[in-house]
């Protein structure tokens, strides 16, 4: 993984060409405070047009990465 720095000509070109797409989603397998999504989130945001909507996929917000273990 790769986050900075952000490729976000890269990624206007890629999300223009789903003309018809009215959601995106972040996945992760990391609880939703460990993964990228805190980073990633408004910047994604900020390439979406009105119509769109970021929606995140994964674990909630957890004090452990570890499923049983707190």
């Amino acid at each position: 993984e790769q986050f900075y720095p952000f490729p976000q000509s890269l990624l206007q070109r890629w999300l223009a060409s789903y003309t018809n797409a009215q959601e995106l989603f972040w996945v992760q397998e990391e609880p939703q405070n460990m993964g990228g999504w805190g980073f990633m989130r408004p910047r994604l945001e900020a390439l979406l047009t009105d119509d769109q909507e970021l929606r995140y996929v994964g674990r909630a917000a957890s004090a452990s990465p570890a499923t049983g273990s707190y």
